[in-house]
């Protein structure tokens, strides 16, 4: 047998050895999660598919589970708020949907028709009906840059789908820098440090494209410009590619169903503080959190003592206010803070007119914006969460439409009725609901502390679905590699980089 390979069957076995000694020499640990959204859930999952039956997890949530995954009710139906849609590629959603038995949410080809909108007319519209004659006006109006852009998305997606071995193989990154790092090398982490407008230049893409094709996916997605990190940028441009989907029912089922697989002890409480008890041996974490009391409605603050403490909410100023207290030196900085995007969900018939267009029927159903001085960032019509049987979609002429409209402040009754000739129902949903993303990018870590752990840094890479789905597992790996002793595990390869 070869010498090398000897070394590494030799390896493997001492691992394994060591990991099974470590499990007899040590009971699972107590575990409280801060948090019910994706990444929280998805974290829950990971936790009790690595320490087993035994582990005790708690979950505190204060509002409802799926935090940026939510619907809201127009007319009769529900449509979703928040996170949309999903990638063909997503490869953990879409397991998730599969081991869950969640299906697809039923498409309607051919009904939707884009737009880009520079405020005063559409300077490029899709046809429903030919994807041969809509990649005939791309070539047209963007020339080869389309052609370009799906070969810069091949590239990423192929060099993104690193993190799925490198997860299964149970390796762990304490930070963002080092997780980026292990999927793409110094490419990712360069591109978390210029503007998407820098890159795409770079890759050779015209102006034209980016000042509108780029301008309006990142601010359909992320309410914003091509000023933001090329990282973020190309996560938008990604949804601008076929093969898009959601779940039945509302991707807010993905973190429902997947914690009532993990079986937690969901708490409803406000967790309010973190207290460190020792610092030599075992660190063990004091948590308080508040709670109604359900006699009388007073609020009780209560307090329990856990091994492990994840946060898996945003530590920002306007999402948290957990102090962290006795800690023998201050704990890294959360930097950086929200972008506001409010989603105005109107059941109505739009102002054809208002965008030029003298017969309804010809409206877009997809309007984005290429100019950030628009009110709105897009506004788009939706479908249901769940599709009945005799459902059939209803067209931009109908008074019985539902739209979703994006915009970074509260629209006007004025701007309503400037898009809207009828509006016959109407729910705002006003959220802090991305980061505000900024040049030279900022990347934060996943550990705070010896047994306490930050889920939400990973989405100053990127905030995407998926994204808070690798930040979930990636914690769920550093507790269980720091619990056993796994140090091997932990930024294998840590790469050589200057502090971001």
């Amino acid at each position: 047998m070869d010498w090398n390979l000897r070394c590494v069957l030799l390896g493997t076995i001492l691992m394994y050895v060591h990991v099974v000694q470590a499990k007899v020499d040590k009971s699972p640990p107590t575990i409280a999660v801060v948090g019910a959204g994706i990444g929280g859930a998805s974290l829950a999952y990971y936790l009790r598919k690595l320490f087993g039956n035994d582990v005790s997890i708690d979950m505190y949530e204060p509002h409802h589970v799926g935090g940026r995954l939510a619907t809201v009710k127009v007319g009769a139906a529900e449509f979703t708020s928040g996170g949309a849609v999903l990638h063909a590629r997503n490869r953990y959603m879409a397991k998730f949907a599969e081991e869950l038995g969640l299906k697809h949410k039923k498409t309607f080809p051919g009904t939707t028709r884009s737009a880009l909108y520079n405020g005063q007319e559409f300077v490029f519209t899709t046809e429903s009906a030919s994807r041969l004659l809509n990649f005939a006006k791309l070539l047209w109006r963007y020339g080869l840059d389309y052609v370009r852009l799906n070969k810069l998305i091949e590239r990423t997606m192929t060099d993104f789908e690193n993190i799925y071995s490198l997860q299964d193989a149970g390796n762990a990154y304490s930070s963002v820098e080092e997780l980026l790092h292990a999927m793409g090398g110094a490419k990712f982490v360069n591109m978390t440090q210029m503007s998407t407008k820098e890159g795409l230049e770079e890759e050779g893409f015209s102006t034209r494209f980016i000042d509108e094709l780029a301008m309006a996916a990142i601010r359909k997605i992320y309410g914003q410009t091509v000023d933001v990190p090329f990282f973020p940028g190309a996560t938008s441009l990604v949804g601008t590619q076929p093969g898009l989907w959601t779940v039945d029912g509302g991707n807010k089922r993905v973190p429902m169903e997947l914690i009532n697989t993990a079986k937690v002890k969901l708490i409803p409480g406000v967790v309010h503080k973190v207290t460190l008890k020792n610092s030599k041996d075992q660190p063990k974490f004091l948590l308080q959190y508040r709670l109604k009391d359900p006699n009388d409605n007073q609020m009780l603050t209560e307090q329990k003592e856990y091994d492990i403490v994840i946060v898996a909410t945003p530590l920002h100023e306007g999402k948290s206010n957990i102090t962290f207290t006795d800690f023998p030196t201050p704990l890294p900085q959360i930097r950086g803070r929200f972008h506001r995007t409010v989603e105005t969900i109107v059941q109505g018939k739009l102002n054809a007119e208002y965008f030029g267009v003298s017969d309804p029927k010809d409206a877009p159903t997809n309007i984005m914006t290429v100019n950030a001085n628009i009110p709105f960032n897009s506004i788009a019509i939706q479908t249901p969460v769940s599709i009945p049987n005799d459902y059939s979609p209803v067209g931009p002429e109908s008074e019985d439409a539902v739209w979703k409209v994006a915009s970074q402040r509260p629209l006007a009754d004025s701007e309503i009725r400037q898009l809207f000739t009828v509006v016959k129902d109407r729910q705002v949903v006003d959220w802090l609901a991305y980061p505000h993303y900024t040049i030279p990018g900022h990347l934060g870590t996943f550990v705070l502390h010896n047994g306490l752990y930050y889920v939400n840094g990973i989405e100053w890479a990127a905030s995407a679905m998926e994204m808070s789905v690798i930040g979930g597992r990636n914690v769920a790996l550093l507790s269980y590699n720091w619990w056993y002793g796994l140090d091997a595990k932990v930024d294998p390869g840590k790469s050589t980089k200057t502090e971001l």
